[in-house]
């Protein structure tokens, strides 16, 4: 373990567990040419496909830039696992849904982020479990 910062323990402990976390969801779906954010996003079209989800909704979700968003996509129905649709009422938007391809790889990215998950809170008891997602939760509200 590196030694923390003293001016910035906190911080230095969040950027280094969510580097980690990055670079363990990239190497798991490697294999699929898609990386962890990619694997987020298709998962998050597929729940939420049914009410219409359009570029901003993603944008706000992932807490990314319109610019990246579009990268993301347009490397996503690329590869085939998305299309994008312009519905006949709004000609301005385009819906999101996921094609056959990418629905058989969000059972794999379910397995793929619960092991992660478990890696979270291996070596915690429920209780301890219980307490980090409070407090993680509080953390997220004050920034």
């Amino acid at each position: 373990m590196k030694p923390e910062s003293t001016n910035t323990p906190y911080s230095d402990l969040f950027r280094e567990i969510g580097m980690k976390l990055k670079f363990s969801a990239d190497r798991k779906l490697a294999d699929v040419e898609l990386n962890g954010q990619q694997g987020r996003m298709i998962g998050y079209i597929y729940e939420n496909q049914d009410r219409g989800v359009i570029q901003k909704d993603l944008a706000t979700q992932f807490n990314r830039k319109g610019a990246s968003i579009t990268s993301m996509l347009q490397g996503l129905e690329k590869k085939g696992y998305i299309k994008r649709i312009v519905p006949e009422n709004n000609e301005r938007q385009k819906n999101i849904y996921v094609l056959e391809k990418g629905i058989a790889l969000i059972e794999e990215f379910q397995d793929v982020f619960a092991e992660i998950e478990g890696n979270i809170t291996k070596g915690l008891t429920k209780n301890e479990a219980e307490q980090l997602k409070t407090l993680l939760t509080k953390v997220s509200h004050n920034l």
